[in-house]
């Protein structure tokens, strides 16, 4: 009580106004968690209120800071927030979702600041994406607050995405295979039988962004992909077909040229996963 702090209804309002305000008591009968405050400027100057905590946002001897932070967030949402629902901003969502840890990254998605990545520490998360952490650094859409976060606006936001699509094609491929999938099999379902299908604006929707993924992945690395899937598909065909060469060669009487056959295969085809494509 009696700490002056930086106060803002609103505390999310990027840009917004702050006041002054002084604690005058915290919490008490059916106030618990809220904070009861003095207005010490401008017209309400006197007034008292009871507000939630995450309404004072800096203590008053730090506001300058947080105007300075709350500025540059400002600027950085601007430039970034009309990708919001786009294609190119969907991808960067799914490729982003491979980083690991995941607590170290979040691109922001609120109507205000689409598009904003917020790293937690710039020169310990640029390498967990490929990045050098001192080109970051100069580039004017890349800004790190007081605290030691660190922000990057839209066009920067996208050139991380492409970089760890890159990085981690092996693993988002996959993944980009199975939502293809999945669409494919809900294109056949009639919306007739199938309440929970999607509209094809939809499907065409996330069609895009799957292959925006795969594009930032890599030409020569989705083809790879492609190819080994493919090639793992012809080795279950052609093992089904030995095996069945094998039973019939049994059932015939020539159980030690099954055997030989069959030794030399080394694994039994049906122990592979049936899905060709994991």
């Amino acid at each position: 009580m009696g700490e002056h702090w930086a106060y803002r209804a609103r505390p999310k309002e990027l840009g917004g106004a702050v006041r002054r305000v002084e604690i005058v008591r915290v919490g008490g009968p059916g106030r618990s968690g809220w904070i009861h405050v003095r207005f010490l400027d401008g017209d309400d100057a006197g007034l008292q209120e009871w507000v939630h905590p995450t309404s004072l946002v800096a203590p008053w001897a730090d506001a300058d800071v947080f105007r300075a932070d709350d500025a540059e967030v400002l600027a950085l949402a601007e430039a970034s927030r009309h990708v919001r629902g786009s294609t190119e901003f969907e991808a960067a969502r799914m490729i982003l979702e491979f980083v690991r840890p995941k607590n170290r990254l979040r691109l922001r998605r609120g109507v205000v600041d689409a598009g904003v990545l917020e790293l937690v520490r710039l020169d310990d998360t640029a390498p967990l994406v490929g990045m050098d952490a001192v080109e970051l650094r100069a580039d004017p859409m890349v800004y790190e607050k007081s605290d030691g976060s660190c922000l990057i606006g839209w066009p920067v936001t996208e050139r991380v995405a492409r970089q760890v699509a890159g990085r981690l094609a092996d693993e988002i491929l996959p993944e980009v295979d199975r939502k293809q999938q999945s669409i494919e099999q809900e294109r056949t379902q009639s919306s007739w039988y199938s309440y929970s299908r999607r509209d094809d604006r939809k499907l065409d929707a996330e069609e895009a962004v799957l292959r925006t993924v795969r594009a930032w992945c890599g030409e020569d690395k989705a083809d790879r992909y492609d190819e080994l899937v493919a090639l793992r598909a012809e080795v279950i065909r052609l093992g089904g077909l030995a095996e069945r060469a094998v039973k019939a060669l049994r059932d015939r009487g020539h159980g030690v040229i099954a055997s030989t056959i069959e030794r030399d295969l080394g694994v039994h085809i049906a122990s592979l996963d049936p899905d060709v494509r994991r």
